[in-house]
């Protein structure tokens, strides 16, 4: 995942382009561009849309006086919750009406979280100025709320960034107090005494960060030792000097805690990004629309091939009647021509021991003679071969069925029906012999 993450001071813009990931974090590109009568706000943020590259999720980290916080306690652990009764909790507790305010909250301890809020318009407003220089923020946030990212900084400790106060205990961030820019040194040790003297304790030391990296130069007029911030080892290759380090550190923990899940973004409600929504759901309908073209021209080719196919049977169905008729001339119209037309065909694949049907039907002609008048039907079933036909006389009969010897292994005489003129009708059936292999 790529993040654009800038940071807005009075004087100066700041952004760095991160590609995450769970294993490591790869610094694309960053700048640090002045802001004055050369160049405004305006000219920075066009720069930066002209050198940027890809289609990063953008983060813009307003400064922390944007913001107040107040300390609750809740019996809930799902952050999804908590945001949804915190304005009921907050109700009557704080001067502004929720109604005007966005908010989120980030876990300090247990049952305890941290209340952040900051007022619609001024959020608002920051997103339409973005907006119209062309480069429209899809999280807002600031850099003190991902300070559980901060690389380097130990799980307790004061921190101070040179424009606000926090303390982290457990590497949760538990409270934060934020400073104008004319604001004196002497309210830091101010703060610090007074947390001391309202029962909180203080954490073991405070760590200087970001433009405060050099403020103090020594620690006599502090509660707490003072430790500035440096370079972790292992982030060596990504920060190549402390100044660079002091400049971007902030910006990847918001890319980090973006990451996470664990960055407060006050892009809710009214003010929710929607502009990603948008564009995937004219992705959506334009996937949509192609499957349904798809769908529909599946369905087509299906019914053109079911009206061919269909085409084709009918013309076969017609020429198989057509077949029927020139091989049965003399029977009725069959009710299944195909069926019985692969009747007549498994006979014929039915014959063991001869040469085939034909060379039968060939032999039976030979055997007949003159007295046998014809033959109208000859079936063969296995090894049984039946005869009807018709003869001069009975004695015609018999004289046929000396003559089947050769060819039938038994012979019997079915009915033998006279006729006026003298002639007679006779049926007969009989087994083939087995031919020698």
């Amino acid at each position: 995942m790529d993040y654009l993450v800038l940071q807005t001071e009075e004087h100066r813009l700041t952004v760095a382009h991160f590609g995450v990931s769970r294993r490591a974090t790869e610094l694309i590109g960053a700048a640090s561009l002045e802001l004055g009568e050369e160049q405004s706000l305006a000219d920075a943020v066009h720069h930066i849309v002209a050198k940027m590259t890809g289609s990063p999720r953008i983060i813009l980290c307003v400064p922390p006086t944007f913001f107040a916080q107040r300390s609750i306690t809740l019996p809930l652990t799902d952050l999804r919750k908590v945001r949804e009764v915190l304005p009921t909790q907050l109700q009557g507790d704080i001067a502004q009406a929720v109604d005007d305010l966005v908010l989120d909250v980030l876990p300090s301890a247990a049952d305890r979280f941290l209340a952040l809020w900051a007022r619609s318009e001024d959020i608002s407003a920051v997103i339409e100025q973005f907006r119209e220089f062309g480069l429209e923020p899809q999280i807002i946030s600031s850099l003190p709320f991902s300070l559980a990212e901060y690389p380097g900084l130990p799980p307790d400790c004061a921190v101070y960034d040179g424009s606000s106060l926090s303390i982290l205990k457990s590497g949760r961030l538990t409270y934060l107090r934020t400073f104008n820019a004319d604001v004196s040194l002497s309210m830091i040790p101010a703060t610090l005494s007074a947390l001391e003297l309202s029962g909180e304790v203080l954490p073991p030391q405070l760590c200087l960060i970001g433009s405060a990296a050099h403020l103090f130069s020594a620690a006599d007029s502090l509660p707490l030792p003072v430790e500035t911030v440096e370079v972790p080892a292992e982030l060596g290759h990504l920060f190549k000097n402390d100044e660079t380090f002091q400049q971007l550190a902030g910006l990847y923990a918001a890319a980090r805690a973006s990451f996470a899940g664990t960055l407060p973004d006050f892009r809710r409600g009214g003010l929710a990004w929607t502009a990603g929504d948008a564009k995937l759901r004219r992705k959506l309908l334009l996937t949509g629309l192609l499957a349904m073209a798809v769908i529909v021209l599946l369905f087509i080719t299906k019914g053109l091939q079911y009206r061919t196919a269909m085409a084709d049977v009918a013309s076969l169905n017609k020429s198989i009647a057509a077949m029927y008729r020139e091989i049965f001339p003399a029977r009725a119209k069959a009710v299944d021509e195909l069926s019985e037309i692969k009747g007549e065909i498994r006979k014929l694949a039915g014959v063991e021991g001869s040469s085939g049907f034909l060379d039968l039907l060939k032999k039976l002609a030979e055997a007949k003679g003159s007295s046998i008048n014809g033959l109208y039907e000859a079936e063969l079933e296995g090894r049984t071969l039946r005869i009807k036909g018709d003869a001069r006389s009975a004695q015609a009969v018999n004289e046929f069925k000396t003559a089947l010897a050769p060819l039938l292994a038994t012979a019997e005489l079915g009915e033998v029906k006279s006729r006026p003129d003298g002639s007679v009708t006779f049926s007969l059936s009989g087994t083939l012999k087995e031919v020698a292999k």
